[in-house]
């Protein structure tokens, strides 16, 4: 059989998901999902350009989808964010430094956060998390606060490195023949080929992240 390069589960399966947003969560609600941050961008309102980005949980169990937006005070030189006790930056912060390390709740006035160092490290190493829509300090806001009640940390475990890498080049049939090229030292077929195929895959959600990293991890050890 000819490789036509025709990639299992290529098609587009976001629209397989029931997309909601911030405002549509009322308060006590509880939403659970793998989270995602998004990149700080400019967005006009009311002909002011105010600093925004998002989080998204995702249910992949319930095919559900959570979009929340933030607008922060950002300052690009030290490439922080800042908030305030009482808005919705800071609960989010707040409650999330609760969850992951148990530090107490309400007992800063504000937080200056480092987004890059915050948003990578949610992105890489926290999984599933549980949020609770909570009322707002302002009487104004038109959407809920999010308070962290719970978050699994998804560091790496050790573990058998040969075991993920090698199970998935048993089950597809582009990583088999790029690891055997490898391990052979073909020089046609490089690591990056492999964490290409790799990354198609889990952009596919044919792979978890925790085995995408753990690949990786083995490809680096190659």
């Amino acid at each position: 059989m000819l490789d036509l390069g025709i990639q299992k589960g290529s098609k587009d399966k976001s629209d397989e998901y029931n997309t909601k947003f911030l405002n549509q969560l009322e308060p006590g609600e509880e939403i659970t999902g793998e989270i995602y941050v998004g990149e700080i961008k400019k967005r006009l309102i009311k002909k002011t350009d105010v600093n925004e980005f998002y989080i998204i949980i995702t249910d992949h169990e319930n095919k559900q989808k959570w979009i929340c937006g933030f607008i922060t005070s950002y300052y690009p030189k030290s490439g922080n964010i800042y908030g305030e006790k009482g808005g919705r930056v800071y609960n989010l912060i707040d409650s999330l430094n609760h969850a992951l390390n148990k530090a107490p709740m309400n007992a800063q006035e504000s937080y200056s956060v480092n987004f890059d160092t915050f948003r990578k490290t949610l992105n890489d190493s926290v999984e599933n998390v549980k949020i609770k829509a909570v009322q707002s300090w302002n009487p104004g806001a038109k959407a809920c606060n999010l308070e962290v009640v719970d978050a699994k940390n998804g560091s790496p475990v050790e573990k058998n490195e040969t075991t993920g890498l090698e199970q998935l080049a048993q089950n597809e049939p582009v990583i088999k023949i790029a690891y055997d090229s490898l391990l052979s030292k073909d020089t046609e077929i490089t690591k990056k080929n492999l964490a290409f195929e790799l990354k198609a895959m889990l952009d596919n959600e044919n792979i978890n992240k925790s085995e995408f990293k753990e690949a990786l991890h083995k490809i680096d050890k190659l």
